[in-house]
């Protein structure tokens, strides 16, 4: 699959949301959109992996190799560290449940691990790693037209599914944190990757343009928490996720050329490893001081502590992944 640069940069302007919103950063009380662009971004991204051919195998291992090593050494930093400083935690039950991929469910029902508490969207994500590559692979000899109206039946499933259980349990955490509440986006992204039809020129510019300012209206004015952002909020930023992702694969517009800069693109590139990061420094350092100053302290140490990771640990553990496979 051909690198696409403005992808990174989508994946760089939706941590610095998410990282903003858990600073209490006034213009981004809704920075919780940027886990839902993340989410597009993964089913469009996932999906076109495994319709290009990659073996279930390679998949699976190439996601371990990618995602494993940085979440094991944030985990490992904090098991060490947290005791100084976090007497009342159980930090081994923190650990287990974010490093087991569990913590969507146990946010959902337990309201663990609190510390940890970012690690949810790993978790679903980890799942839909797990399942969606059986289906992809199950339907690669089914036409795109064909796999698109599956695909478009389960997301209005997975959507009513969420909707539903919002106004049944009228329980923010149980709606917001499940895999299974939370796999639409995952599933939006899957169509985009099967979708034959591109927009061109004006039409994909205008696409873009419209969508940014759809995410920004999201992320100033949603509020967390509340079960109609949830609900039908979610099906907004979904769509406005998928045709921002649309626009930029359909060819270069002004916000592509944007996002494809390379400082943007460095950022998407370290921005897994930031997120890891982020969370755990954010809720040592919350209310020491403002918004503002708390946001940028945040920021360079997870974009220090993210660049190191990338480059002594991520790095050198795909190198050598691909060094086994080539000669395996």
């Amino acid at each position: 699959m051909q690198e696409n640069p403005a992808l990174n940069g989508v994946r760089a302007a939706a941590v610095a949301a998410v990282v903003a919103f858990h600073c209490g950063v006034p213009v981004a009380l809704g920075g919780m959109i940027g886990v839902d662009l993340f989410f597009v971004l993964s089913g469009y991204l996932v999906t076109t992996i495994l319709r290009e051919g990659r073996s279930l195998l390679e998949f699976f291992a190439g996601r371990i190799v990618r995602l494993c090593p940085a979440l094991f050494l944030m985990l490992a930093v904090y098991a060490a560290v947290a005791p100084w400083f976090l007497l009342d935690r159980n930090v081994t039950s923190d650990v287990l449940l974010a490093g087991l991929y569990v913590s969507d469910y146990s946010m959902a029902f337990w309201h663990e691990p609190l510390m940890l508490n970012h690690t949810w969207s790993l978790a679903v994500e980890a799942k839909f790693y797990l399942l969606w590559p059986f289906l992809i692979v199950a339907t690669r000899s089914i036409k795109q037209e064909a796999l698109l109206w599956v695909l478009g039946v389960a997301f209005l499933l997975a959507t009513a599914w969420r909707v539903i259980d919002c106004y049944v349990w009228q329980d923010w955490y149980r709606s917001y944190y499940r895999f299974d509440t939370r796999t639409s986006g995952l599933i939006l992204g899957g169509m985009l990757a099967v979708m034959p039809w591109r927009p061109t020129g004006e039409q994909a510019a205008k696409i873009g343009r419209y969508s940014i300012y759809v995410l920004l209206v999201a992320l100033i004015f949603f509020r967390f928490r509340h079960i109609g952002i949830i609900a039908w909020g979610g099906i907004v930023v979904d769509l406005a996720a998928a045709c921002l992702i649309l626009s930029l694969i359909s060819g270069e517009t002004p916000v592509s050329r944007f996002l494809s800069r390379h400082w943007m693109r460095h950022l998407g590139l370290w921005s897994y490893s930031i997120y890891l990061w982020h969370y755990p420094i954010t809720r040592a350092l919350r209310g020491e001081w403002g918004p503002i100053p708390t946001f940028i302290v945040v920021g360079l140490l997870s974009i220090g502590l993210a660049s190191l990771s990338y480059s002594y640990v991520e790095q050198p553990m795909r190198a050598l992944f691909r060094r086994r496979k080539a000669t395996a």
